[in-house]
């Protein structure tokens, strides 16, 4: 019988034991295109997250690390539309450990509806390939919404250059001077996108910091002076 323990996150001292789970996950899984190590730690420590609160851990009695969850709670003054990322070790799958997860995110969704006095909807992500995880999701009341696909394009043809037009240049985001423009241009571009939630100047101030983000590949289209 596995006797597990839960707690908060503690930040970068907990961030080798989350690493090493998500690895494991990632040998079963191949999770591939879904949020890197890298960026899941981005997440963790984001300035608008309640590490206290909006992030559970759980430890097997080795003080194993075996689960993980996050409830994202975009900020909405209509309806709270919470997400729930989890990440549980593939050999403590289907012995409970996603029930106890989901109920922990559905207890702490309740609070913050009430504290904000908002109606509440819980989400969560899976893939097609995953039928163990999709069948337990649906037992606990979950329903699909929604559907995305991952799409590819050969490189064995060349890409076409692109034609821009005369008063148009192709550049890239050069410092904090572009950064409230792009942000009004993205969340008016993706108003209409469903589940769309506004980003914020200060999200992408925080995205920038990472060591890993090439400004270069942050292109832009700007008029010509």
């Amino acid at each position: 019988m596995n006797i597990l323990t839960t707690r908060s996150y503690k930040g970068e001292t907990d961030w080798c034991a989350i690493a090493n789970l998500i690895d494991a996950c990632e040998a079963v899984d191949r999770l591939g295109e879904e949020v890197s190590a890298t960026e899941l730690k981005l997440i963790l420590d984001a300035p608008k997250l309640d590490q206290a609160r909006d992030v559970q851990l759980w430890e097997d009695g080795n003080y194993k690390l075996i689960g993980l969850s996050l409830l994202d709670l975009p900020d909405s003054p209509a309806e709270i539309d919470a997400c729930l990322w989890f990440y549980v070790h593939p050999n403590l799958r289907s012995e409970g450990l996603e029930k106890d997860i989901i109920k922990w995110g559905e207890k702490r969704l309740r609070e913050v509806a009430k504290e904000r006095n908002l109606p509440a909807k819980l989400r969560t992500y899976s893939r097609e390939d995953k039928t163990d995880e999709i069948m337990l999701l649906k037992k606990q009341g979950f329903e699909v919404d929604r559907y995305f696909w991952t799409m590819a394009r050969s490189l064995a043809e060349p890409i076409p250059t692109p034609e821009f037009p005369a008063d148009f240049a192709l550049t890239h985001v050069s410092g904090e001077e572009d950064i409230q423009p792009w942000v009004e241009m993205f969340n008016q571009s993706f108003i209409d996108h469903w589940n769309h939630h506004d980003l914020t100047a200060e999200s992408v101030r925080y995205w920038m910091q990472d060591a890993n983000y090439q400004p270069e590949l942050d292109l832009i289209l700007c008029p010509v002076n």
